[in-house]
């Protein structure tokens, strides 16, 4: 018999049998359920019916950050009816108005390495890059777990993703994750988890593994996990430092188990990237299954460009624009969005002078929530617009009319289509501005 898989040895330590002998299903305890306003307001109504109490309102991560602040009076209803719910069944509410759902979670002392999270939004599987099983589900898969705390679940086989090599410049978790979907098709790691080693050097940032994390739904995958190492434990270290008050650091049911795929586990593939081999990607519009190297795309006009959402809406992904757009402008004709994806990103770019940078090349700085990746508000394009984006999905009508057109690409590419008014590869751009800072 192999050795166990990162998500094998995390879900197996939780149970004791299959629910029913010789199935493939178990009963597992949930750490954490996650919800926002846009999918807990679809369940509230049939969970009332049951009569039954939320299982431990401490272990609801609920935020608010679809319809904030809200643009229709239908909206502010939903969110509304949400935040009633929130109330009445004691769930903290620190998550109130800070940001993406997904981003508050892994900025959040609650969410550990070793921990079962399930929520109910397909992108709750980025926390996967703290070495924890998270997985996205649908309301009614929340709305069983909410009175006892349990889901039921295969455990899935795992992909094995080992990254390798030297990390150049231009490189982003975006095109990481991109890479990965082009090898293994869109949707072919469906059922299956992806499970991420990285082994480059100098390795990854965290927050370019929250984004390979995040786009692993885009695979099909049920959970991406990064395999817990030395740079996870100094992210912690400075997130959950006492002076941090990030969650609720007192709480012992909140608390890490650092485990390791055994040697010998059994993977039902090996996927091997050398990350210097990776140029940057885009996804041309539609879907994403035609991923291409940028230099071989169409230099397609763009009208927008919008930088934000859970997969590139981080400190790293904003810097990098302003680092391109310092002593430099926002093409005429093209509408910059940046979208935090959370208030302490805001508040650091705030203090540091990304966001000064960015407005004086003529961004638009908007607060932290969703907006324009799930096509809500603060950025919407029209038929026949063309929006070069640092999110996650491009399918028709994702952003706004169906006839628009969605490009993914890195946050370094979508600075570059910022200043050049089109699809761009951003190498040589970036190779100017680190001549100018007198960087090799």
């Amino acid at each position: 018999m192999s050795g166990q898989t990162l998500t094998e040895k995390i879900l197996l330590r939780k149970v004791n049998a299959p629910v029913v002998p010789d199935s493939e299903y178990f009963r597992i305890p949930v750490d954490l359920a996650l919800g926002h306003d846009a999918t807990i307001a679809l369940l509230i109504e049939r969970f009332k019916k049951t009569g039954r109490r939320i299982w431990d309102p401490a272990r609801c991560f609920f935020a608010a950050d679809h319809f904030v602040p809200p643009s229709t009076p239908e909206r502010a209803d939903i969110l509304n009816r949400f935040l009633n719910f929130v109330k009445e069944e004691s769930v903290p509410q620190d998550l109130l108005y800070r940001g993406i759902s997904h981003q508050l979670l892994v900025e959040d002392r609650r969410c550990q390495p070793g921990m079962v999270i399930c929520g109910a939004d397909s992108h709750t599987v980025m926390a996967g890059a703290l070495g924890c099983f998270a997985a996205g589900m649908g309301s009614t898969d929340i709305l069983a777990i909410l009175p006892g705390g349990e889901v039921i679940l295969p455990v899935p086989k795992s992909i094995l993703v080992r990254l390798t090599g030297k990390v150049p410049p231009w490189l982003f978790g975006k095109d990481i994750a991109l890479e990965i979907i082009r090898r293994i098709g869109e949707g072919g790691a469906v059922a299956h988890a992806l499970e991420y080693h990285d082994r480059t050097e100098p390795g990854l940032s965290m927050d370019s593994r929250f984004a390979i994390s995040n786009m692993s739904v885009e695979a099909g995958a049920t959970n991406g996990i990064f395999v817990p190492d030395e740079a996870l434990r100094s992210y912690l270290a400075r997130r959950d430092a006492p002076e941090g008050g990030n969650g609720h650091s007192a709480d012992a049911r909140f608390e890490a188990a650092w485990l390791d795929p055994d040697p010998d586990a059994g993977y039902v593939q090996e996927i091997d990237i050398k990350v210097e081999d990776v140029p940057p990607l885009v996804a041309l519009p539609g879907d994403l299954s035609r991923i291409v190297p940028i230099d071989e795309a169409e230099s397609q006009p763009i009208q927008q460009v919008f930088v934000g959402s859970c997969a590139g809406g981080r400190v790293e992904d904003l810097a990098i624009v302003a680092r391109l757009l310092r002593n430099r402008r926002v093409a005429q004709g093209v509408m910059l969005v940046v979208t935090p994806a959370s208030q302490t990103i805001y508040y650091e770019c705030l203090r540091n002078g990304i966001f000064q940078t960015l407005a004086e090349a003529g961004a638009l700085i908007t607060n932290s929530s969703c907006g324009a990746c799930g096509g809500i508000d603060k950025g919407l394009i029209g038929a026949g617009q063309s929006c070069l984006s640092t999110s996650n999905r491009n399918f028709r009508g994702r952003m706004g009319s169906p006839d628009g057109l969605i490009y993914l690409a890195s946050p370094l590419a979508a600075a570059a289509a910022a200043i050049t008014g089109r699809l761009t590869d951003p190498r040589l751009l970036l190779a100017e501005t680190r001549a100018d800072a007198g960087i090799e």
